[in-house]
């Protein structure tokens, strides 16, 4: 259980929009979160949310798509038991870093009270991440709005609610990197979209914002794109650093509960999740775009233009990437990157043409190695740092024919694929060619050396002629 500031002292934040952004009735607020629930439907294979990004206008118009986060929620609701809920403060100005924190130890709504993370708030104030902003909590409702629906899918759980004004986006990812701790905490983004556009423009934006966040491109996502946008921002910056990955889970306006098209309100859900295996389609569309970036270089002499319109929206998020080709026994070339820096298709073609034609160990590649060649893609999981202070450790540590490493001394860095166990079975000749790929010949294990595991998931393509035959 988290350390949480469950008083029977302190006051009580009276709810500021009940009856207008939500019934103030408890029977007919129940009513009305149950009806959106119950229409609400998920992606299939969906990763169980660590994070979520959550409308906020009144019920009658964003409750619909609020919803379908909140099912998502649901799926690991026995595992919850403190949420961080962080929204835009509309009405009133936050001071200092722009986060600020309630100093209630319960909020009021028709369902109930709601505990509050008193001990929390204090720390992120005493370590000057936030600070005190009763007022502007006092007529806020972009937190408010969330906590009826976390009573109804949570049950009794601590909150720790947070508002943003003028901010920069890493002093809001400081705060929640300070107080998103463990499975049991999860995080509420609070969030419209587009405002007062007609409805054709605004799906246009939101589109175009969705796809934004989906690519975790943070510095495109402006206060005209999301009333939210710097808790957007702050809690994508953390999320990458934790390789979660955003998935959509609904779009609509306000127009699809009103009928008004003249001037909208846009909203959006999404999900913050651990990634999941590709799919089989998922897989085949990743193949097919890594031999078209060689074979449109080998055609034309120009690299690959990266102007893909069909992308699958799971192949979008940033994750790193490794393109290795192969004749027989022979490598041609492979090349790939450690870290997730771009969406994940357009670190496929990168390094695709760069196996294909910049590996300084091969020449460039030919029209015929291709035709010829397997292609193999290794989607690398995010990096676990070990604590090891020897080679000794990190053979321990390391899972044989399962775990990728990758050393790093000074300015000396090397990797082993976890394909490598089959030509290097033993623990110690693995660690040892590793340490000598890093450029140490001596294979003495360097001093101030950091070591990281990770895993993939990989996609093998055989050449045209064998897919030819098997088919």
């Amino acid at each position: 259980m988290t350390e949480a500031g469950v008083a029977s002292e302190g006051w009580t934040r009276p709810p500021a929009v009940a009856g207008t952004f939500y019934p103030a009735d408890r029977r007919r607020l129940r009513q009305a979160i149950a009806d959106h629930l119950r229409g609400a439907a998920l992606p299939a294979d969906l990763s169980e949310p660590r994070a979520v990004i959550v409308a906020h206008a009144g019920y009658h118009y964003s409750g619909r798509t609020a919803a379908v986060a909140y099912r998502a929620v649901a799926t690991r609701a026995r595992a919850i038991r403190r949420v961080v809920v962080v929204g835009p403060a509309h009405r009133v100005a936050v001071d200092g870093p722009g986060v600020g924190v309630s100093t209630a130890a319960r909020w009021r709504t028709p369902l109930g009270d709601v505990s509050l993370d008193t001990a929390a708030a204090r720390r992120l104030v005493a370590r000057g991440l936030a600070v005190e902003a009763d007022a502007a909590h006092a007529p806020e409702h972009s937190v408010e709005v969330q906590l009826p629906f976390l009573q109804t899918v949570l049950g009794d759980v601590t909150v720790l609610p947070l508002v943003v004004g003028r901010a920069q986006t890493r002093a809001v990812a400081q705060a929640l990197e300070a107080v998103w701790t463990g499975d049991d905490t999860l995080l509420v983004v609070s969030s419209d979209l587009s405002h007062y556009h007609d409805d054709a423009t605004a799906r246009r934006r939101d589109e175009r914002t969705a796809t934004a966040i989906i690519e975790e491109r943070i510095e495109d996502i402006g206060p005209r794109d999301a009333c939210g946008c710097l808790p957007i921002r702050g809690a994508l910056a953390v999320a990458r650093r934790r390789g979660l990955i955003p998935v959509r889970l609904d779009l609509s306006t306000s127009a699809d509960a009103s009928g008004d098209t003249s001037r909208v309100v846009g909203y959006g859900a999404f999900a913050l999740v651990p990634p999941s295996p590709l799919a089989a389609g998922e897989r085949r569309w990743l193949a097919a775009l890594a031999r078209r970036a060689i074979g449109h270089e080998l055609g034309t002499g120009d690299a690959y233009p990266l102007a893909d319109r069909d992308v699958p929206e799971r192949l979008r998020p940033p994750r790193a990437s490794f393109v290795c080709l192969e004749l027989g026994d022979r490598l041609l070339g492979c090349i790939g990157s450690l870290e997730p820096r771009r969406p994940l298709w357009q670190d496929v073609a990168r390094n695709a043409r760069a196996a294909a034609f910049e590996d300084p160990r091969f020449g460039r590649l030919t029209p015929d190695e291709l035709e010829l060649a397997t292609l193999e893609i290794s989607v690398l999981s995010p990096l676990e740092e070990l604590e090891a202070r020897d080679r000794r450790d990190v053979e321990r540590q390391v899972r044989p024919g399962v775990d990728g490493v990758l050393l790093a001394a000074g300015e000396h860095r090397g990797t082993f694929l976890p394909t490598v166990w089959a030509k290097l079975p033993d623990p110690e000749e693995f660690v040892d060619q590793l340490i000598r790929k890093a450029g140490l010949a001596d294979g003495r294990w360097p001093e101030g050396a950091r070591v990281w595991r990770y895993t993939t998931d990989d996609v093998v393509d055989p050449p045209a002629a064998t897919s030819r035959a098997q088919a």
